[in-house]
This record gives C-alpha cells, sequence and structure tokens, in this order.
C-alpha cells in the first residue's frame, strides 16, 4: 500500500500545484487544467495525492461551470483513492473525463525520470514496481 510518497514525488507534485496557483491567478485556465493533469500523473499511486487531485479538479470545474468534468469527478473522487491503495491504477492517465477512467496513457518525457519505477509494461491497471 502506498500511503507515503516519496520525497521526489511530493516535490515534483506539489512544483506542478504551484504552477496551476499561478496559471489560475493568471486566468490561463488552460495551462492551469494541464498543471492539474501532470499532477494527477504524479500523484495517482498515492490514496491522499490522487483523491486531493480530484478534489481540485471538481473545484476547478464547479468555476468553469463545467456539468460533464463535475459529474466525472464526482466519480473518479468516488473510487480513484482506492485504485491507489492497491497499486492498481491507469498508468499515465491525466484524470480528466477526456480520458476513459482506466485509460493508461504514455507518461510525459520529462516525467519519466520520476516515474521510473512505473509498471508500465502491464496491461491494464497497473502501478508502482515493487
Amino acid at each position: 500500500m502506498n500511503f507515503r510518497m516519496p520525497e521526489q514525488f511530493r516535490n515534483a507534485y506539489f512544483h506542478e500545484l504551484e504552477q496551476y496557483r499561478v496559471a489560475m491567478k493568471e486566468n490561463n485556465f488552460s495551462d492551469a487544467w494541464r498543471f492539474l493533469e501532470r499532477a494527477h500523473v504524479i500523484g495517482q499511486y498515492h490514496p491522499v495525492s490522487h483523491t486531493g487531485i480530484h478534489f481540485r479538479m471538481l473545484v476547478f470545474a464547479l468555476r468553469r461551470t463545467d456539468a460533464h468534468e463535475i459529474l466525472g469527478q464526482i466519480l473518479r473522487l468516488s473510487v480513484g483513492w482506492f485504485g491507489s491503495l492497491v497499486n492498481r491504477i491507469p498508468v499515465g492517465n491525466t484524470g480528466g473525463v477526456n480520458v476513459p477512467i482506466l485509460a493508461s496513457l504514455p507518461i510525459p518525457e520529462d516525467l519519466r525520470g520520476l516515474l521510473v519505477a512505473a509498471d508500465t509494461e502491464t496491461r491494464g491497471l497497473a502501478g508502482l514496481r515493487k
């Protein structure tokens, strides 16, 4: 079970969240969403950060009055933490409703070094290699 987020994950996760906050202050909503997606790719391996990022995505959707995203984030909030808890997540998934909930995606090039322990060989749901 992945309760403790390693320091390098935590630093990268909070860096993306800080970039999100800056983009929101500048009303740059497309960049803000992209930073939330990147934080999701990093944080989805750990239940607390995974749940936290979906909560932030829900708040973002509420601010943008995006009903489709609101409903999708409510669903993801209710189940995403469990996948992280048992180390079975769709690796690389960006967390928004524009991506199927169980779809794995390629890890962004600049995050591959951080996520080197991600199990990208397993079909379906994966997580971090033991």
